[in-house]
C-alpha cells in the first residue's frame, strides 16, 4: 500500500469525478524499475538506512520523485528486514548510560572515554566491541538488515503492481463504495469478510449478477474516514478476480470540499495480485461434479450443472450454494448445498443461514456422519434434505430437482 503522500501527485480531477495518472511501461519507467530492482539486490545484507541512502542518490533532484519513491515502496513490500543483536538493545543501552555521560576525549571533566565505556561493557556481557557498536541501536528501523528481497518484479510487472496501487490508494478517502460483480460471488465475499467491511447486497435486477454496497462510517460527521478506506483500499484487487465487475465511490480527498466520483470497471487494464480460490472447497464437491458430467452432461440432457453462480440472501448474510441445476427446456433451477464432515460451528452456521433462507427451491445433500446431532438437518422446513453415506446418489438429487425446482 503507498502512502497518501505518494498517490496525490498522480491525481488528476475535472467535471466532478477523480482518476488516477498510471505510468506506460516505456524505455524510460522500465530502465527505472530495472535500476531500482538493482540497488535492492545490492543492499541485501545492509541496513535500511544504507539502502534509504542509496534510493535518495539515484532520486537525486528528479522531479519524477514520486513514480520512483512508489516504485520503491512497492519492492520494499515484498523484502524481508530483520536483526538479531546478540543483546536486547535497550538491555546494553541501559548497562551504558549507567556508567554517565562520555565523550570522544578524556579530559579533567570526563574521564573515562566512550572507547573505555563500550570495552567494559563488550567485557561484561562477552561481546566484541564491534558487536556492541551493531547492537546498540538494532530496534530502530532504519537500522534493521535487509535479510530477503524475495522475488522481485520484473520491471514490468513492478510498473503494473504501482499502477494497481495507484488506483487503490483512491479509496483511502472514500466512505462508501458501490459494486457489481457478476461471478467468483466466492471470493469477493471470502475477501469482504477478511478485510471486515460492512456491506448490502442486492440482486442486479437488469443482468445477472448483485449489487454490493461496502459501507464505511454510520455517521456523516465522523471526519476521519482513512481506517474505512483503506480496508477498501486493501479489498480493491479482489474484485479483479471477478470476469465481470464495475466499482463506483464517492472520493473526498483532504482539503477539498467537493466530493468526486471514481470509477472502474472490467474493461481496465490493471491486475490482481491475489490469488483465486480452487474451483472445488472440497473432494467431494469435485467429485459430485465430475459424475454429473460424465452421465449427465451433453445438450440433450434435461439438466445442466453450473457452480456457485447464485447467491441466497439472507438477512446481513449470504449463503452460496456450492452448484444450481437449470432445466435446459423450461428453465426451472434448484440450488444445490454438500454438507460434508466440518467442524460444528461450521455447521451450526451453515444450519442458521439454510433456515433463515426459507428457500424451497434448496436441496442439502448431508453427509451421514456430519458433525451435528441426529435429526437436526431433517428439521430444516423447506427444500428437500438427502443424506448419503459415501456420495451423493444422482438419482435421487435429480429426483428432488424434478420436486423442488421453480421458475424465477
Amino acid at each position: 500500500m503507498l502512502r497518501a503522500d505518494l498517490i496525490r501527485p498522480r491525481l488528476k480531477t475535472g467535471r466532478g469525478k477523480i482518476w488516477t495518472q498510471p505510468i506506460p511501461a516505456n524505455y524510460h519507467y522500465l530502465a527505472v524499475a530495472a535500476a531500482l530492482r538493482r540497488i535492492f539486490e545490492a543492499h541485501t545484507g545492509q541496513s535500511r538506512s544504507a539502502l534509504n541512502e542509496a534510493l535518495r542518490g539515484y532520486e537525486g533532484d528528479s522531479l519524477d520523485y514520486p513514480v520512483i519513491r512508489g516504485l520503491a515502496s512497492v519492492l520494499e513490500s515484498g523484502c524481508t528486514f530483520g536483526n538479531s543483536p546478540p543483546i536486547e538493545p535497550e538491555t546494553l543501552r541501559a548497562g551504558l548510560f549507567q556508567r554517565g555521560p562520555v565523550t570522544g576525549k578524556q579530559d579533567l571533566f570526563h574521564p573515562t572515554s566512550r572507547a573505555q565505556v563500550m570495552a567494559e561493557v563488550a567485557a561484561e556481557y562477552e561481546l566484541t566491541a564491534a558487536q556492541v557498536e551493531n547492537a546498540l541501536f538494532a530496534d530502530l528501523a532504519e537500522e534493521q538488515v535487509l535479510l530477503d528481497c524475495g522475488t522481485l518484479p520484473a520491471p514490468g510487472d513492478l510498473i503494473g503492481r504501482y499502477n494497481l496501487e495507484l488506483a487503490r490508494g483512491v479509496l483511502y478517502w472514500a466512505r462508501e463504495v458501490r459494486l457489481f460483480i457478476g461471478d467468483n460471488y466466492k471470493d469477493v465475499f471470502k475477501y469482504i469478510k477478511l478485510f471486515k467491511l460492512m456491506y448490502t447486497v442486492e440482486v442486479a435486477g437488469d443482468r445477472p449478477g448483485y449489487r454490493l454496497t461496502l459501507h464505511g462510517p454510520i455517521s456523516p460527521f465522523v471526519k476521519s474516514t482513512m481506517r474505512y478506506g483503506l480496508q477498501f483500499a486493501k479489498f480493491l484487487p479482489a474484485l479483479m478476480l471477478c470476469e465481470q465487475w464495475q466499482l463506483a465511490a464517492e472520493i473526498q480527498p483532504p482539503r477539498t470540499g467537493q466530493a468526486l466520483r471514481y470509477e472502474l470497471s472490467d474493461q481496465t487494464a490493471l491486475k490482481t495480485h491475489f490469488k483465486s480460490s480452487g474451483l472445488f472447497d472440497s473432494q467431494l464437491e469435485a467429485d459430485f461434479a465430475a459424475e454429473f458430467e460424465a452421465k449427465y452432461s451433453g445438450p440433450k440432457r434435461a439438466w445442466e450443472l453450473a457452480r456457485e453462480d447464485e447467491l441466497i440472501i439472507s438477512g446481513d448474510t449470504v449463503l452460496i450454494p456450492d452448484f444450481s441445476l437449470t432445466h435446459r427446456k423450461d428453465g426451472r433451477r434448484v440450488l444445490i448445498e454438500i454438507v460434508g464432515f466440518w467442524h460444528p460451528h461450521y455447521l451450526r452456521r451453515k444450519l442458521e443461514k439454510v433456515q433463515q433462507a426459507q428457500r424451497a427451491d434448496l436441496i442439502l445433500l448431508v453427509y451421514e456422519s456430519a458433525n451435528v446431532a441426529e435429526g437436526t438437518f431433517e428439521a430444516v422446513s423447506s427444500g428437500e434434505v438427502l443424506t448419503f453415506a459415501r456420495k451423493p446418489v444422482l438419482k435421487e438429487v435429480l429426483a428432488a430437482a424434478e420436486r423442488a425446482a421453480v421458475v424465477r
